[in-house]
Parts: C-alpha cells; structure tokens; sequence
C-alpha cells in the first residue's frame, strides 16, 4: 500500500505531491517503451498500452469537466445515459470504442494536453473548494455525491490510476 495508506491527500499542496511522481513515472516508463510495443503489445484483454493511455486521459478529463461544473460524460466521451446508468465496464468499452482508431502521437498529445489543462484548473481551486463534495462543483448530476470531499475523486482519477494502469501497461510492455 502507498506511504499514505491510502487516505486522501489533505490538500492541494499534498495531491499535487502525489501527482508529480506518479505522472514523471509515467513519462518515464513512456519514453523507455517503444513505439511499437506501445501500440501492438495486448494484454489479456486485448487492450494495448496506447489503449491504457486513452482511458487515462479519459478519465482524467472527466475530472477536468467537473472541476469546471461541466457533466463528467462529457469529458469521458460517453453518452450521458450511459454514465449514469452502465457499469464501468460499459464506460470503459465505449471510451475504447471511441479512441482505438487514434495514432499514437494522438493520443499522447491528448494525454499531455489534458493533465496540463488539469493542473491549470486545479491551480485555481483554493484547499477549501477541494474539501466540497462532489455536488459542489455538479449539483445537478445524480447519483454520484458520496459527501466524500472532491480531492478523493480527483486521487483516484488521477495519481492513483497512472499508478494502476502503468504496472499493467509495464506488464504488457
């Protein structure tokens, strides 16, 4: 388990703490893999590690969205039906479905482009707005407040899930 047993940063300084090595080991990992084992090794599923990255990406901008008050299915790429009632599972084969076609270039462009435009919008939030729920920032979209403080969702969406993605992309590499 990560050093801070898995509770949530405690404020911007501290998640920004937490993104930082975790991308820097993602851009490392990418700039030691090859081209072509970025776009032609498969794992088990069948998804490659520039597939890995889209969702990444994906993922990532969907908290963007949120950050700015826009709907996260927007950010996904998804059908909003399809966010608030299907599986992750279901999410997830769509935003596949929606970026497999893509170069590689492309896609880390968007990947690079979007924790960029993540990390302007987060500069802007103050340590208290981080502390608001979810519903703060997207009062109108049902069924996702935990009364959780929003920093939870940005961790998971973020460092946490370039850390769980890239031990399963280093797999496939």
């Amino acid at each position: 388990m990560a050093e801070d047993g898995g509770r949530p940063p405690r404020d911007k300084g501290e998640l920004l703490a937490r993104i930082e090595p975790s991308w820097t080991e993602l851009q490392r990992f990418l700039a030691e893999t090859d081209a072509s084992t970025l776009t032609e090794s498969r794992d088990a599923e069948g998804w490659s590690v520039q597939d890995h990255l889209s969702h990444i990406a994906a993922w990532e901008r969907s908290v963007l969205f949120l950050l700015r008050g826009r709907p996260r299915h927007e950010g996904l790429g998804v059908e909003e039906d399809l966010y608030l009632h299907g599986g992750f599972d279901e999410i997830n084969a769509a935003i596949h479905e929606r970026t497999k076609s893509r170069s590689l270039d492309e896609t880390l462009t968007d990947l690079r482009w979007t924790h960029e435009q993540f990390l302007e919008q987060l500069d802007r939030l103050s340590d208290a707005e981080l502390q608001q729920p979810y519903a703060h920032f997207l009062p109108d979209e049902p069924g996702e407040d935990s009364g959780e403080p929003v920093v939870t969702k940005l961790a998971g969406n973020t460092y946490e899930h370039y850390d769980e993605h890239r031990e399963w992309m280093e797999a496939i590499a």
